[in-house]
């Protein structure tokens, strides 16, 4: 993919056709007609199995609304797209958190490569270069290290990795984020209190990823950083509950959000998309009735 001068007409190439990069919503568009469907199915039938609505096919779908809030973004500031490399995307969205249907770990990226594999192996259209690329962003896009990588390996803003797992990022943050983090954390055995902390430092490295990749998108990163602070904010008011009230139960404010989190989605199995607890008239504070306002908004609207 080739940077364009802004000063000229922004085209990009796919097929053997030539458009302009303002029509990138229309190359989407036929993208999305062609995979979008068999991917999603695909991605809910392999989760059918496994309870895990933190990351399972609707989180697959966001990430891929995100790498296309990104994609339309990068093509405005300059950046062109094949038809080829769009498919790569929507392929890797699709399949980057679904080898947690075999393990939780941290490294699950790498069952998500095996399912992935065994996916493309039916699907003779790709080159092996276009293969390789895609399972590599599968596997790695989990490695939230970011490790600084010497200025001869630096990535492009619109290399496969690093917008897929930029996407992946930005599903981490606001109301959606907070329950995301939380569950999996829970089912990681991290004990609550110690939560916030390892949530804060994680999120954080994960915006700095943001901006440091993203910089020139300022419009951009001003709607991904309310979210981000969102997050942040919530488990921090969390993190200064469990230290001024250790070894007592709390039922309000955020951990008594958390306390019916975990309640209502891991034991009662209710997906987060369905959760009504102020509907149901249970007996709320304002926090928990602000959050899960927020976070059914969030599910509703995106």
């Amino acid at each position: 993919m080739k940077k364009l001068n802004h000063q000229t007409c922004l085209r990009c190439r796919y097929g053997n056709q030539v458009i302009k990069s303002t029509n990138i919503n229309s190359v989407l568009r036929q993208v999305e007609s062609r995979w979008l469907q068999i991917l999603y199915e695909h991605v809910k039938e392999l989760f059918s199995q496994t309870w895990l609505p933190s990351h399972d096919h609707i989180h697959h779908l966001r990430v891929w609304i995100h790498a296309k809030n990104l994609v339309e973004a990068l093509s405005v500031s300059g950046y062109s797209f094949t038809e080829q490399k769009l498919k790569q995307l929507v392929i890797a969205a699709f399949f980057h958190d679904t080898g947690l249907t075999r393990t939780l770990d941290a490294s699950h990226g790498k069952e998500s490569r095996k399912i992935c594999h065994d996916y493309l192996a039916k699907m003779p259209q790709f080159s092996s270069e276009d293969y390789k690329e895609i399972l590599d962003a599968v596997e790695k896009h989990d490695d939230k290290s970011y490790r600084s990588l010497p200025a001869n390996e630096q990535r492009q803003p619109d290399n496969l990795l690093t917008i897929l797992t930029v996407s992946d990022d930005l599903d981490a943050y606001g109301a959606i984020g907070v329950y995301r983090y939380l569950e999996i954390y829970v089912l990681r055995a991290i004990p609550l209190w110690l939560i916030p902390s390892k949530i804060i430092e994680n999120i954080s490295k994960r915006y700095n990823y943001l901006v440091q990749n993203y910089s020139e998108l300022e419009d951009f990163i001003k709607v991904q950083q309310k979210r981000y602070q969102y997050t942040v904010r919530f488990f921090s008011e969390m993190e200064k509950q469990y230290n001024s009230m250790k070894d007592i139960t709390i039922n309000t404010g955020p951990a008594g959000t958390v306390n019916l989190l975990i309640q209502q989605t891991l034991t009662e199995k209710i997906h987060y998309t369905a959760l009504e607890p102020v509907n149901k008239n249970l007996s709320l504070d304002q926090f928990s009735i602000n959050y899960f306002k927020q976070l059914q908004k969030e599910c509703k609207h995106g």
